[in-house]
């Protein structure tokens, strides 16, 4: 299994990755209350052209505003790492302002980028 800890802007993130097969389970928490807000499960396909892509389909309870990270970092690793990933995550800070909003986001994608090489990693024979 791998984490990584990440921190901006007073909040705190968690990322863990752990290995299914040749696909990958991955969470997202942070913030005073780690939870599970959404979930999305990211696929990856090959265009026409040969290129690959990705696309999500993603779960979100009512209320919670995770969706755009969990879907976000699905599509993305699916893509890059040509494997079904599924994210799940829930990040709450109390009276989030904007700004912070803004952070938690910019935090989230920068991890995981971070997170995405360490995975390329593990998964070299």
């Amino acid at each position: 299994m791998l984490t990584l800890h990440t921190e901006g802007e007073g909040i705190a993130l968690t990322l863990t990755a752990q290995s299914m097969g040749r696909d990958w389970n991955v969470t997202i928490t942070g913030g005073e209350v780690p939870h599970l807000g959404a979930a999305a499960l990211g696929a990856p396909y090959r265009h026409p052209d040969g290129r690959v892509g990705s696309s999500a389909s993603v779960l979100v309870l009512p209320s919670h505003k995770e969706d755009g990270v969990v879907k976000k970092a699905a599509e993305q690793l699916a893509k890059r790492l040509n494997c079904a990933v599924l994210v799940s995550g829930g990040i709450h800070v109390d009276a989030i302002t904007p700004e912070q909003i803004g952070a938690v986001v910019t935090l989230a994608g920068e991890a995981v980028e971070r997170l995405a090489r360490q995975m390329e990693l593990e998964q070299k024979p």
